[in-house]
């Protein structure tokens, strides 16, 4: 029998996969009528100034707007896990004037983990991948375990355990959870309002793991406050070689890797969203780009629009996977 829930995954989330693959065979959602603006580009980002993508976006607009000859204007539109902005960016002309700098959970995921979305996934057009991030699993620097191994052997003879995150549906919410699944404990998720607190909670003891994005941890690791017990790459990470991946120890299905692309609104001219992908492609090769991954641990990975596309499909059906093997139930 069809539950709800059922009909949310094929009717709704499950046609994202489709778009984004329908998308990539032909961007057909990129023809229209509307003239380029040859003004300044607003480049969207949903995150605040500081963080990950708003750091990213701001390197490749200095170097961007040189390649296009135009100013690209970076503008923070935060909350709602980055959903205002592409809320913001669904409501503007599709005209050349407006991109949006996102992480692929905002299409990818929210469809499967979110009830209702202000906005259609539908209404956007990928333009270019341009990066991948991991998850790290840390604990602090005087935990009683310095491995992985050691935390689960841990969990299962106090018959205790907890793990923090940053949000609810996301990538490392579903790993912790998969974690514990698979090694039969009851581990206890323990949210947080984002990295900062998270970070602060895991230093304090408050949590016995923290999963976040790696560069939550990059000088926590460095000046020796947290112990990296995993990463979610696919092989071991170059930006760090000695710790093991998730696979690798045992959970080959925790392999996570989350992108970072632009897009635009449906609708935007082809020839408009191909001059922004070719500048981004060029703007990649900038030593102050390639630095502000670098220190982000984000691995360069650009994609023109249709490879992105693909990529963007993969990433749904990635997610649909986790929501179905956690029984996660849609939020409100």
């Amino acid at each position: 029998m069809s539950t709800r829930r059922d009909f949310l995954m094929k009717a709704g989330a499950g046609a994202v996969a489709v778009h984004f693959a329908g998308v990539a065979a032909a961007l057909t959602g990129s023809v229209s009528a509307n003239a380029q603006s040859n003004g300044p580009i607003t480049m969207v980002v949903g995150f605040p100034a500081g963080g990950g993508p708003d750091l990213v976006a701001r390197a490749l607009a200095e170097a961007g707007q040189r390649e296009l000859n135009q100013t690209i204007i970076v503008q923070n539109k935060t909350g709602a896990g980055g959903r205002i902005a592409l809320d913001w960016l669904g409501n503007q002309a599709s005209d050349g004037s407006a991109f949006g700098l996102t992480p692929a959970a905002m299409l990818a995921s929210f469809p499967h983990v979110y009830r209702k979305l202000s906005y259609d996934p539908n209404d956007f057009v990928p333009v270019c991948k341009i990066c991948d991030y991991h998850v790290s699993v840390v604990t602090r620097s005087d935990s009683p375990f310095s491995t992985l191994k050691e935390f689960v052997a841990w969990a299962k003879e106090s018959k205790r355990g907890t793990f923090g995150v940053p949000s609810r549906g996301s990538g490392t919410d579903f790993i912790g959870t998969l974690l514990s699944k698979a090694e039969g404990l009851a581990l206890e998720p323990i949210l947080y309002r984002g990295g900062p607190q998270l970070t602060q909670a895991v230093l304090a003891g408050e949590v016995d793991l923290a999963i976040n994005l790696s560069s939550n941890f990059v000088e926590l690791a460095k000046a020796g406050k947290v112990k990296v017990l995993a990463v979610s790459t696919a092989t071991r990470s170059p930006f760090s070689p000695g710790v093991p991946t998730l696979a690798e120890l045992g959970y080959p299905e925790l392999i996570f890797e989350e992108s970072i692309g632009i897009v635009a609104k449906k609708g935007t001219q082809e020839k408009t969203t191909h001059r922004m992908q070719e500048a981004v492609r060029k703007a990649m090769g900038d030593a102050s780009v390639l630095n502000a991954l670098q220190i982000l641990e984000y691995r360069p990975d650009f994609k023109p629009a249709k490879q992105y596309g693909e990529d963007l499909a993969m990433a749904s059906e990635r997610y649909k996977m986790f929501v179905q093997k956690t029984n996660f139930q849609p939020l409100d």
